[in-house]
Parts: structure tokens; sequence; C-alpha cells
């Protein structure tokens, strides 16, 4: 099963990556999760983020993540540390 964690995004390192403060671990992740995670998108479903990762800048990232309630189901780490993550909006409240 894949890891699942979520929270708020915050800060916008690259059209690609964020950071997120994690607020939510699944129950049964493999990995454990600091409170703040760098997070690199390899695939998205977030409103207002064009289907297109090459029209995507650090400008419409910072629209469609900041202060969102996120879901990054998590498919390995980079060297960098990055969490190399599916990301959709979670709605409000919801899972």
């Amino acid at each position: 099963m894949t890891d699942i964690i979520w929270g708020n995004g915050s800060d916008i390192l690259s059209p690609t990556s964020f950071i997120l403060n994690v607020t939510h671990r699944k129950n049964g992740n493999k990995e454990n999760y600091l409170d703040v995670e760098k997070i690199k998108i390899i695939q998205a479903d977030i409103p207002g983020l064009p289907h297109s990762e090459s029209e995507w800048n650090e400008e419409i990232l910072k629209q469609c993540t900041n202060d969102a309630f996120l879901k990054c189901e998590i498919e390995g780490k980079d060297e960098s540390g990055f969490l190399l993550s599916k990301v959709s909006h979670s709605g409000v409240g919801g899972y």
C-alpha cells in the first residue's frame, strides 16, 4: 500500500515542488514523516493547475497549493530528500 500524508501547502520551491505542513498521516504508513516535508509533484489533480506540467510555474503552483488542504500519495524519495508524490486537493475537511 502507498503511504499517504495530508496537510497544508506553504512555500513554493520550484514549479513542481513545495513545502507541505503535515497535519495527518495514514495509519499503517511504512515510513515516518516529519511535520514539514518537501514535496515533488509527479502527478497532480489540483483545481486550477494546468494538466500539462510544461505550463506550470511557481506563481500558478502557489495559487493552487498555498494554504490548500492537500493529499500526498508518496511514491518514493529522491536523493535531495523530496517526497515524490501524487498530489490532490482534499476538499473541505476531507481525507
